[in-house]
């Protein structure tokens, strides 16, 4: 039977929970975007690379991504440490411009007077068109009067680009009437070139053939199929936590906080080393489960800041023992904890806070 690489390396970690991740496997589910879709990739390496870990992930895709996109000036002076180029699509403050100037950091515009500072700071830029999801963005309508406010103010504009609103929901007819709507300004522009011009995300990349020369994933990159695809994406990570006693329960009797787990009949109830400071939502006291050596095992009780209670009663564990608490199929993949938590995958696995220990297989 083939090893399972995610319990090989937290089994002798020694750390109360831990996120293993497999850089390797971010490369492949990288390899295979690029192959579907024949167009450059821009990783999206926001929020500490989804919780994966923004350098390790850079380093991980050397070769493999043309750009990284990011969310704050902080992510994109990370990106700019390693050697990559960066650029924020969220809009950046200010203050903050003049500390891009000569990095490799583009940041994005929508307007008279975000084309005006990026200008003042001497940073690249890529153009923000809205065409429906009304969030940044310049009207797809008006985008020739902010590219002749650009060019007046001699800012070097890399790339043009556009964000789908649903490209993860049932029906594709939205998405594709922004895609019109975006490949309508590109070809208004005409001769125009852009180093960049992307619009889609990873649903989009997946579903449907994306206009432009480059696509951004993110989601698929860290091995989650968005709604709707089926793509062979390779796991990138799992969270575990330390089992670090065990208490057993005779009937009647509680545990936790406010005694919210009453036993019915004896009970053998595992004390795991991740609470809701770590990432295991304090919702998840309701219907949440884990893995305790191949068996799905209840939690129990409210959720505490730095642990949690699971019922074991009818699975083989030992103090000391790891459960995967998300990851992997089943129960416990990312998906299954989102349903559970009224979420989204993104949230459970940006919400692993920095206190865990990320692990890395190579």
């Amino acid at each position: 039977m083939e090893k399972d690489l995610f319990e090989e390396a937290v089994k002798s970690c020694g750390e109360r929970c831990a996120m293993i991740a497999d850089i390797a496997a971010i490369r492949k589910n990288a390899e295979y975007i690029v192959r579907k879709t024949g167009k450059k990739l821009i990783a999206v390496v926001k929020a500490d690379a989804y919780g994966h870990g923004l350098t390790e992930v850079v380093q991980a895709l050397d070769k493999l991504a043309a750009l990284y996109t990011v969310a704050t000036a902080e992510e994109a002076l990370q990106v700019a440490d390693c050697g990559k180029k960066a650029l924020i699509l969220s809009p950046v403050p200010d203050g903050e411009l003049k500390k891009l100037k000569d990095k490799d950091i583009s940041v994005c515009v929508e307007n008279e007077k975000s084309a005006a500072d990026a200008a003042k700071s001497g940073v690249p830029v890529h153009v923000a068109v809205d065409t429906g999801m009304h969030r940044y963005g310049v009207d797809w309508h008006d985008i020739g009067r902010l590219l002749s406010i650009c060019d007046t103010q001699g800012l070097d504009v890399k790339g043009l680009f556009t964000h789908f609103a649903k490209a993860d929901a049932d029906e594709t007819e939205d998405m594709l009437t922004q895609q019109r709507r975006f490949e309508g300004v590109v070809n208004v522009l005409g001769k125009r070139r852009f180093e960049y011009i992307h619009c889609a995300n990873s649903a989009a990349a997946l579903r449907i053939s994306p206009s432009g020369n480059a696509v951004r994933a993110g989601l698929a990159l860290y091995g989650i199929n968005p709604s709707f695809c089926n793509a062979p994406l390779c796991e990138v990570s799992r969270f575990y936590a330390r089992i670090l006693c065990i208490k057993l329960l005779r009937d009647g009797e509680s545990i936790g906080y406010g005694g919210a787990y009453v036993a019915s009949g004896v009970r053998r109830i595992a004390v795991i080393g991740a609470g809701y400071a770590d990432g295991l939502p304090y919702t998840m006291k309701k219907y949440g489960s884990v893995l305790v050596n191949g068996k799905y095992c209840s939690i129990v009780g409210n959720v505490c800041m730095d642990c949690a209670f699971v019922d074991i009663t009818y699975a083989r564990a030992d103090e000391g023992d790891y459960v995967c608490v998300f990851g992997g199929e089943g129960e416990v993949s990312y998906k299954a904890a989102a349903r559970k938590t009224d979420s989204i995958p993104y949230s459970i696995m940006t919400g692993i806070s920095h206190r865990v220990k990320r692990l890395y297989i190579k």
